[in-house]
This record gives C-alpha cells, sequence and structure tokens, in this order.
C-alpha cells in the first residue's frame, strides 16, 4: 500500500523508512523544517522556557518570529511586546525575523522559506496554509515552546481525506467558494484529527494565494491540517520564489484514504460563512435581505494581489455604499507594493476604500472593532462572537468578490451580477 503526503513527510521528519507508510494514530517524534510564530505568542513562550531554565533554542535557524497582529501598534502593551520581541530575536539569534512586513504565513511563503514535503509547526491556528505548497504544517499553541527547546515535538499520524477538484472555477466564484463548498461535505467527526489533501485536474487552474486559501481554512472544518498536490503551476510559483530545489509532490495510487469527495468547481456558486461558524455555510445569493455596515478584504486567508485585483474589478465604475465601510488590507509589503505600481489601489481608495499597511488587525480583533447591532463582511478566518469586538455583532465570511460587490450594495451580494456587468462592457468597447 502506497503512502499519502502527510505520511511521507511524517516518516521523513521521524526518521522512519518511506518505503513503509506510518500507520494511522502511530505517536512519533517528529523534527519541524520550520517553526514560525507571531509575536503575540513569541515573548510569552520564551518566558516560559526561562522559567524552567531553558535559555537557548535548539535549532534558532529554523525559527521564524514575525510582528504581524499589531501593525502599526496601536496600544502601550503592544508596544511594549514588539519591543521585547525585537530583544529575544536578536538575543537568540532567530533565523528568520520579519518586522511589520506582512502576515506570517503569505509572508514564509513569499520569502521562499516553504518548500514540497516540509513538516512545519506553527503558533497559529491558520498555519496549515502553507500546506498550499505541498508542506505539512501543523497548528500548535505552548506545544511550541518544546519544538523551541528540543527541535521535536510528538504527535499521531492522522488520516487524510481527499478532496479531488474537478473543471474549473466560473467567473464570480473564488477559491474561498471551494473551501465552503468543502465544509458542506464534511463534519467534525469525520474530520477530527485528520488531513484534508486537495488533489485533481482542477487544482491546476488555483494560484499558491488561492491553494492558501484553501488548506488555511481547512481547520476550520475541524481538520488537523490541510495540504495541496504539488503540481507543474505550483512548482513554476515556487521557482519564481526562489526555490529552486522544488519538485513535484503527492500521494501514491494506491495510498489509503479515510474518506473522498469530488468538487465540481464548474458548477459552484458564491458562498458565505453565517455566524457564529465558519462551517455554517449558505449561498450568497439567499442572503441579499441581510444590510452590512462594515466591509474588509485581507487576513492570511485573503489579502493576495489577486485577490486585490478581482476586487478592483468588481468596484470599477462604482463607489461604496455610503452606509458601508470597506477596509482594504495588502497580506504583505511586497503585495501592498505591487497593488501600489498596478494602480489596484489607487481605484480602491477612489471607490471609497480605505488601505491599511500590511496586519492581522481587524482578524484578531485588534483594529477596526465592531459594536453591537453591526454587521461585517469579511474575508478573515473566522466569525466567532467577540471575534471583532462585541459579542453582539455578526461577522460574514466570504471571498473578495463577494466582499467587494456587499460593499457596493449595502448587502450581501452575489458578485456575479457584477462580473457579469464587466464582461458586457468589454465586449461592447
Amino acid at each position: 500500500m502506497g503512502a499519502t503526503m502527510t505520511q511521507k513527510i511524517l516518516a521523513r521528519v521521524s526518521g522512519h523508512d518511506a518505503a513503509h507508510p506510518l500507520p494511522p494514530g502511530q505517536i512519533i517524534w517528529a523534527s519541524p523544517d520550520l517553526v514560525s510564530a507571531p509575536e503575540v505568542s513569541f515573548s510569552a513562550y520564551i518566558k516560559r522556557l526561562r522559567d524552567i531554565g531553558v535559555t537557548r533554542l535548539a535549532q534558532p535557524d529554523k525559527v521564524a518570529v514575525i510582528i504581524d497582529h499589531e501593525v502599526p501598534v496601536h496600544s502601550a502593551a503592544g508596544a511594549e511586546r514588539n519591543q521585547l520581541t525585537r530583544k529575544l530575536a536578536q538575543e537568540l539569534s532567530v533565523g528568520h525575523f520579519f518586522d511589520g512586513v506582512g502576515i506570517t504565513h503569505p509572508l514564509l511563503v513569499e520569502r521562499g522559506l516553504v518548500r514540497p514535503g516540509m513538516f512545519a509547526a506553527g503558533a497559529d491556528s491558520h498555519a496549515p496554509a502553507l500546506g498550499a505548497v505541498g508542506a505539512l504544517s501543523i497548528p500548535f499553541g505552548f506545544e511550541v515552546t518544546m519544538v523551541l527547546a528540543t527541535g521535536q515535538i510528538w504527535l499521531q499520524v492522522p488520516e487524510t481525506i481527499r478532496v479531488r477538484l474537478h473543471g474549473c472555477c466560473p467567473p464570480g466564484v473564488a477559491a474561498r467558494d471551494i473551501v465552503l463548498a468543502t465544509m458542506q461535505q464534511l463534519d467534525d467527526d469525520l474530520t477530527s484529527y485528520r488531513v484534508i489533501e486537495y488533489q485533481g485536474e482542477g487544482l491546476a487552474s488555483l494560484s499558491i494565494p488561492e491553494r492558501m486559501t484553501i488548506c488555511g481554512l481547512c481547520v476550520d472544518a475541524g481538520a488537523k491540517s490541510g495540504i495541496a498536490q504539488v503540481d507543474q503551476r505550483c512548482v513554476e510559483a515556487l521557482h519564481a520564489l526562489g526555490v529552486a530545489d522544488a519538485a513535484f509532490f503527492h500521494s501514491d495510487a494506491d495510498a489509503s484514504y479515510a474518506h473522498t469527495i469530488d468538487i465540481d468547481l464548474d458548477s459552484l456558486s458564491p458562498r458565505v460563512s453565517i455566524p457564529p461558524s465558519p462551517s455554517h455555510v449558505r449561498e450568497a445569493q439567499a442572503l441579499s435581505a441581510i444590510r452590512i455596515d462594515h466591509a474588509y478584504i485581507g487576513s492570511c486567508a485573503s489579502g493576495s494581489i489577486e485577490d486585490l485585483r478581482a476586487a478592483a474589478a468588481i468596484l470599477r465604475g462604482h463607489k461604496v455604499h455610503p452606509a458601508v465601510r470597506l477596509l482594504v488590507i495588502p497580506a504583505t509589503q511586497r503585495v501592498f507594493q505591487q497593488a501600489l505600481e498596478e494602480g489596484l489601489l489607487t481605484e480602491l481608495s477612489a471607490a471609497g476604500a480605505q488601505i491599511s499597511p500590511s496586519t492581522c488587525g481587524p482578524c484578531f480583533g485588534g483594529m477596526a472593532q465592531l459594536t453591537a447591532g453591526e454587521r461585517r463582511i469579511s474575508t478573515s478566518t473566522r466569525n466567532d462572537p467577540g471575534r471583532m469586538g462585541s459579542n453582539a455583532a455578526e461577522i460574514y465570511l466570504a471571498s473578495a468578490m463577494t466582499v467587494a460587490a456587499s460593499a457596493i450594495t449595502g448587502h450581501i451580494t452575489d458578485p456575479r451580477q457584477f462580473v457579469d456587468s464587466v464582461a458586457v462592457a468589454g465586449s461592447a468597447t
């Protein structure tokens, strides 16, 4: 019997023979190739280690620390934490330190630090976004201190759920809609301690940022992680990012899966996660009666150059509804610069959007908070009560196109009507 991508990766990093697949449930000690932590947790981890007498990192060259949550800093506590993070990163000779230049997961891929077959441990719930390039990235909490201190962590080998993508998304449908359609076919019992693996010919239509969306949001379906097969498009994109040794990586043809589902991309329609969970999914066109006060495009699940282009195309020739505040945050500083050079930020601003430097900001409730009774439609990761301010506020999650269309109308809106109008206008000229 063959091995899944996850089994292959865990066999390598635990010193087992890759020719003999690790059985699901087996407990192993694994050595991550990369450990990442944002500033909101890193200093707390180091304090915990120093309290027990650990004064140095086991493998500092494999550690990435990123200041991305409170950028620009907006509280005295945040300023102190950021300052301490800079100090500790220098003292501990952290191999990769990024200060306010982007959100962790897209930044690590953008800088060429992630490659197919890698095992990463991330101190953030949406660390599985790195699965977009064929890496197994598992989120941990204070367990990260074990990796920092010893270079190892124990875990059980998870089973894999296979999601086969067929066809290509029609205009107005995005990667977010793919993962929401996936959630509609899964439940917590099925996904618990399992990895969701995306494969199939339909995967070739998705860019690296789009694959980051579908892999990173797998945790919101209850999965341990998400990963995507590495195909020609992925390899070429990684080569362009400086990952010279990137190569094809996939599960064996005779690998065993806990469950298999098929998604027909050609028939997908825009979808929205409704409160209080990302897995509560409805068709966008069925929610048109829901008025919104705020709209947000950004976070590690969005904010890519493709998302900004798509949002700008929807908003072109329109204005943000006078009762709506639209906030746009590019995922990294490089994306911000590219969007600036392409004129996208000018277009978005002219339509009425507010633009912020790259930050996690609103997604974790650090800025642009909501008050009781307000509603936001967002491309961010979570929509549990209190995530962005008041427990009595409501958060809806959707693609950048759906968010942009809703910002125009003032209510949740299927973006296909705006995509169709752009196509008609283009054919007439």
